[in-house]
């Protein structure tokens, strides 16, 4: 009976040994899992955030660029720049001859 009882607590030894082993090894894939899911979500947000920063100074940018667009298109703009270099010209009156056949 004394070596029934031996390997039965060596059984139950190896066995607590397993579960200690695994359940290490089971806290550890989860802690590393979670904090490399958190970090992940971290940085996320902080992309999420940098993103919309660059979208509202590029939504500045547009918009001053397209007032200057429309500046630099008008008419008044364009009359002002030329008003030295052109000269306006009267129409040359055009001959139209007529035969009545």
């Amino acid at each position: 009976m004394k070596r029934g009882k031996r390997r039965k607590i060596k059984n139950n030894t190896l066995h607590i040994f397993v579960v200690y082993t695994l359940s290490i090894i089971f806290v550890s894939v989860f802690l590393i899992t979670f904090l490399t899911i958190k970090n992940q979500c971290s940085k996320l947000k902080n992309d999420i955030i940098e993103l919309r920063k660059a979208t509202s100074t590029n939504t500045s940018i547009v918009k001053k660029l397209q007032s200057d667009k429309d500046f630099f298109s008008s008419e008044q703009y364009i009359s002002s720049q030329v008003k030295d270099i052109m000269i306006a010209i009267a129409p040359e009156p055009e001959i139209i001859n007529m035969k009545n056949e």
